[in-house]
């Protein structure tokens, strides 16, 4: 009886070590939008079939609104964002607003110490491609934040660029 018991109580901790895991994907049935949050603050590729090998179709920002289209299974949901439907994983999807997606954008200027151009990249990294190098006060909008890096427009282009490199 005591070795039954035993049994027992190891698989109730196991179960209940694996609900997490399990259950972190929030499920797309019920619900008639959702909202897009990736941890990384990065975007989220909407997907042309519910396949990571699909083409991608374009990009959902970080906190943004979708329309839930259907559960497509398999942890997918097909979504649609400003009149464009794709597909995406269910694990970036969650009911709430994520905190901190409502940052508020602003104008701003670059800021060289050393007269230098000051490099744009594509992603929020130092070995990020280059979109462009900009001048000492260039007038910029920055509209996020990820960690050291402002996301940021200037003329049609939107990328990222240090803080340490942006004035207000």
């Amino acid at each position: 009886m005591k070795k039954v018991l035993g049994i027992v109580m190891v698989l109730m901790m196991v179960v209940g070590l694996m609900v997490p895991v399990f259950g972190s994907a929030e499920s797309v049935s019920g619900h008639s939008s959702m909202y897009v949050y990736c941890a990384n603050g990065k975007r989220l590729n909407v997907r042309a079939e519910p396949s990571l090998s699909s083409d991608l179709l374009f990009r959902l920002e970080n906190g943004s609104k979708v329309s839930i289209l259907g559960d497509a299974g398999n942890g997918w949901a097909k979504v649609s964002s400003n009149g464009r439907e794709g597909f995406v994983k269910t694990s970036f999807l969650q009911a709430k607003k994520p905190a901190g997606s409502n940052f508020k954008a602003f104008s701003a200027k670059v800021y060289s110490n050393n007269g230098k151009k000051v490099n744009m990249r594509v992603s929020a990294n130092v070995n990020a491609d280059r979109i462009a190098q900009l001048e000492d006060s260039t007038a910029i909008k920055v509209i996020g934040a990820v960690g050291d890096w402002y996301k940021i427009q200037y003329a049609n282009a939107t990328g990222y660029m240090m803080k340490k490199f942006v004035r207000s």
